[in-house]
């Protein structure tokens, strides 16, 4: 039995690790995954594209094998992505999705979206990728667009299109690398307010201003300083926010604004340009839907 399933990346628009909630956006980065379930009980990874260990695929597996009475089953998982790792870009949400929508596909089941996010949402809290679940970069990875999601209940508040206009340049520093295993929740907690504010933007749909709330108030806290966003800003950018707990930094703008943009955020790093994304991701020949 072969599946496989395409998602995208995601940037953050509210982190959500202070207050349990949080919004996320969909961009063009791609990530496929290929699995083939086996007789013989044995799993191996490969990954193509991009370094990654086989933490997220292995737990995707054990979790899918167990709701599924899959016991005895080998996996072979083949990912191909290119989405660098540990930077913010959501990869490991990203390998969760990707690896689980695989397995569903390859034992023919179509998953009501609320199990989906469930079960993706305990692989990264059980491959320890994520402290809250990460129900917002999920949903951004596998619905696209602009998603607003209660991390705690693992549950969906909203989902819109974003303007196809929009270009994400995203801006990351050669060798600096963030692993939720050694970050510290409590370093958050003293803007819960100012995060709640963001969250409150998000829920109005507004992610444009809540994209740039969040990310003053989390570089500020993270000690990555507030000059880039700034500049930025300054120069174009319509929202600039840290992604996640970084150290990538994502910028929104016009293609007009492209140039300018990218300019000021070169100084902190390799620069990309990227579309945004608002399409669902695939599964073998379906796609995720509400």
């Amino acid at each position: 039995m072969r599946g496989r399933a395409e998602v995208k990346g995601a940037v953050t628009v509210v982190n959500a690790i202070s207050i349990g909630k949080g919004a996320a956006i969909g961009i063009d980065l791609r990530m496929a995954a290929t699995v083939e379930l086996t007789d013989d009980g044995v799993f191996s990874f490969r990954c193509r594209g991009q370094e990654a260990d086989d933490s997220v695929a292995r737990t995707a597996f054990k979790l899918v094998a167990e709701r599924k009475a899959l016991s005895g089953k080998g996996c072979r998982v083949e990912v191909e992505s290119e989405i660098p790792v540990a930077v913010g870009l959501k990869s490991s949400s990203a390998a969760a999705s990707a690896v689980t929508l695989a397995l569903f596909d390859a034992i023919g089941e179509v998953p009501r979206y609320w199990e989906l996010l469930d079960l993706v949402s305990e692989v990264s809290i059980r491959s320890g990728t994520s402290i809250t679940g990460a129900a917002d970069d999920a949903s951004a990875c596998m619905l696209g667009g602009f998603v607003v999601t209660d991390n705690r209940r693992r549950a969906l508040l909203m989902r819109s299109e974003l303007e196809e206009r929009l270009m994400a340049v995203i801006s990351v520093p050669e060798g600096r690398r963030t692993f939720t295993s050694s970050f510290r929740r409590e370093d958050l907690l003293p803007i819960r307010g100012l995060v709640e504010v963001a969250f409150e933007l998000a829920m109005r749909g507004d992610y444009i201003r809540a994209m740039t709330l969040n990310g003053l108030v989390h570089s500020a806290a993270l000690g990555y300083g507030t000059d880039v966003t700034v500049a930025a800003l300054k120069k174009g950018a319509l929202a600039c926010s840290i992604s996640g707990t970084g150290p990538a930094i994502a910028a929104l703008c016009y293609e007009e604004n492209v140039d300018e943009v990218r300019e000021a955020l070169g100084s902190y790093g390799e620069t990309r340009v990227v579309k945004v994304n608002n399409q669902p991701a695939t599964f073998g020949s379906r796609r995720v839907s509400l």
